[in-house]
C-alpha cells in the first residue's frame, strides 16, 4: 500500500501527515509504538468488558482512543469512544459488539501499518 491520500483507508495519511508535520520518521516511530502497545491495550479493554468495570473501560479505551485520534485512524478511534463512553455512562449493554467493532477497526489499522510504504 503507498503513502497514498485515500480517507477511506484505516490511516488518513494525509491527515496524519499534517498532525505530524510531515515527519516520516515520527509517523513510523508512531506506527511501531501502535504495532507495540495495542495487544496489551486490547487485553486491558477485553478484560473491562468481560468483568464489566466500567472505571476502567473508560480509563483504557479513552487513552486508546487518543492514540487512534493521533494516528488520524477514526473509525478505530470512532470504536474506542463508543467503549470509553459505555465505561464513562455505566453502560455495559452490548459492550462485546463494541468491543468486536474495536478489534475489527484496530486489525485494519494494524494491517495498514504493515503494508505501509513511504
Amino acid at each position: 500500500m503507498s503513502a497514498s491520500d485515500n480517507s477511506n483507508d484505516a490511516v488518513n495519511i494525509k491527515e496524519l501527515k499534517e498532525i505530524m508535520d510531515d515527519d516520516m520518521e515520527l509517523i513510523q516511530d508512531c506506527f511501531a509504538d501502535f504495532i507495540e502497545e495495542w495487544p496489551q491495550q486490547y487485553v486491558e479493554i477485553k478484560g473491562a468488558v468481560l468483568e464489566k468495570n466500567a472505571p476502567i473501560l473508560d480509563a483504557s479505551a479513552h487513552k486508546l482512543k487518543g492514540t487512534l485520534r493521533y494516528l488520524a485512524a477514526k473509525d478505530a478511534a470512532d470504536a474506542a469512544y463508543a467503549l470509553e463512553s459505555a465505561g464513562k455512562e455505566n453502560n455495559m449493554a452490548d459492550v462485546e459488539q463494541k468491543l468486536s467493532t474495536l478489534k475489527d477497526a484496530c486489525q485494519r489499522v494494524v494491517d495498514y501499518i504493515n503494508n505501509f510504504n513511504q
